[in-house]
């Protein structure tokens, strides 16, 4: 059966289908150590048309349907280790998704392109989602929760 993510952006929905078969382990893992999430959606600040989320750096899982290469629907995992980000001494693991064309996801300060792993892809409907998404650089983080549905 189908897994699904289900982003609820400060009351814009959106679903996004688990890709199980190209990212088994990154999928697994956020399943079972990540869901449910509740805190707040972050803009991107140098990567693009992508917003995301923070959550528990101990979760790191291995490099699987790894690209720099992101469009428009991916939901991808990343993790940097400690002191990987300008910044940001601690290790950070992150979820982004891209809500537009330009997308590439760099490390700041570095201004070169990250491996993430492409575990999702948002469904169609996604648009009232894309454009909350697309406020936050704009008008800052939004409340944010992220649950798994089965079907």
């Amino acid at each position: 059966m189908a897994r699904y993510l289900v982003f609820d952006l400060d009351g814009a929905i959106a679903r996004a289908r688990l890709d199980d078969d190209l990212a088994p382990v990154t999928c697994q893992t956020l399943w079972e150590r990540m869901l449910p999430f509740e805190g707040q959606g972050l803009p991107a600040r140098h990567s693009g048309t992508e917003a995301g989320f923070h959550f528990d750096p101990t979760i790191v899982v291995p490099v699987e349907n790894a690209t720099v290469h992101l469009i428009k629907g991916d939901v991808v995992f990343i993790h940097y280790p400690h002191r990987m980000r300008h910044g940001s001494p601690e290790p950070i693991s992150e979820v982004i998704w891209c809500y537009g064309r330009y997308n590439m996801a760099i490390a700041p300060g570095k201004q070169e392109a990250v491996l993430g792993n492409v575990f999702a892809t948002l469904l169609p409907g996604s648009e009232a989602f894309y454009a909350m998404s697309e406020r936050l650089f704009a008008e800052g983080p939004r409340p944010l929760k992220v649950t798994g549905e089965v079907g």
